[in-house]
């Protein structure tokens, strides 16, 4: 995931990345059934998405006024309690293609061969940071779920 800081210098003009708000936080988990109901009760947020892909559970709970927290359920043998169990963080923009030019004249690239994903329902942008978690940048705030 060192793919984020293969450029080199940054523009003289670089801004930074408008971001408007946390969308979500994306977390490992040992036992997804417990941990949505310890979130959804805790927190007073609903699920909203749920499934299973290439053997891993995964849901996302939230209140589309609020926030969002996904979950993945880390494969057995795989998840150690001191492990930092945040695989990534979304944030919402206003136009994803100017935060990409943005990311770029930062001097940064973005994951995925360096181009932006396409998600049913919205678009995003991934960088990492210089500790290798992910950085989601959406265009549509939930990942347009509500």
């Amino acid at each position: 995931m060192t793919e984020t800081l293969d450029r080199a210098q940054p523009e003289l003009s670089a801004q930074p990345v408008n971001a408007r708000c946390i969308d979500h936080v994306n977390l490992s988990v040992r036992d997804l059934d417990k941990s949505i109901d310890f979130y959804s009760r805790l927190l007073g947020i609903d699920i909203k998405e749920r499934g299973e892909g290439q053997g891993v559970r995964w849901c996302i709970l939230g209140d589309r006024d609020r926030f969002y927290v996904c979950f993945f359920e880390a494969p057995q043998g795989v998840f150690r309690p001191n492990d930092v169990h945040i695989n990534h963080v979304g944030f919402v923009v206003d136009d994803i293609e100017e935060t990409v030019r943005r990311i770029h004249a930062l001097g940064f690239r973005l994951l995925f061969n360096d181009a932006t994903v396409d998600w049913p329902r919205s678009r995003s942008a991934y960088v990492t940071d210089p500790d290798g978690i992910m950085i989601e940048f959406t265009n549509k705030f939930g990942g347009g779920l509500d």
